[in-house]
């Protein structure tokens, strides 16, 4: 149940440790094409979409670099990434599409199907990552997505002066958390809990999965 959640005091940003990611607007085709990587980098930027993450200032879209990644086969995909710039704190953050992680070369719905059966301890498709690899993924899930609980808690009461009840959250495994306070924050679907969650944090500047 939603109330009214008083922010004890400003927002704070954890700014100094962040990677931008940016938002959905960027979906797998567009991966392929530069410039339409690049024009929706602009958009983002210049709407304020996607902000430094050590000042919180604006970005321009500095250039791009080629990145691989990898499907539920296995398959390589080659793509851009574009590469934002801040003059005040001349940093060159990667905009990285929500369908993607940061430092990972699958595509974040392999990932998460991963962690979801790990999480259900069921069986529900076969992971082309080898096993050493599935693991790794497990295990930083549990670390970040607890964190990232408590992150969006924070978001929803100290910039939207709004709480969930963590008795509501009890008895829910940690994507069924995140899931359930994503819903809460107004931010277009989606299609995968753990892109969702990164577009959240990174655009509050808290963090990523």
């Amino acid at each position: 149940m939603l109330s009214a959640c008083k922010p004890q005091s400003p927002f704070l940003l954890q700014l100094s440790k962040l990677i931008i990611l940016n938002s959905g607007m960027i979906c797998n085709s567009n991966f392929y094409d530069r410039a339409e990587v690049i024009q929706t980098a602009n958009r983002l930027t210049r709407h304020g979409d996607v902000l430094c993450s050590l000042c919180g200032g604006s970005l321009i879209v500095h250039g791009s670099y080629v990145r691989h990644t990898r499907d539920e086969r296995g398959e390589r995909h080659d793509g851009w990434i574009a590469q934002g710039h801040c003059f005040a704190c001349n940093i060159y953050p990667s905009l990285i599409p929500n369908f993607l992680m940061s430092y990972k070369h699958y595509k974040t719905e392999v990932i998460e199907s991963a962690v979801l059966e790990a999480e259900e301890q069921v069986s529900l498709k076969s992971c082309p990552a080898d096993n050493s690899t599935i693991r790794r993924w497990v295990k930083q899930f549990r670390r970040r997505g607890g964190q990232a609980v408590g992150w969006l808690l924070s978001i929803l009461c100290l910039v939207y002066e709004r709480h969930i009840s963590t008795i509501e959250l009890q008895n829910k495994g940690l994507m069924k958390q995140l899931e359930r306070l994503a819903r809460e924050l107004p931010i277009p679907r989606i299609a995968t809990v753990i892109g969702t969650v990164n577009v959240i944090l990174t655009r509050h500047n808290f963090g990523y999965l």
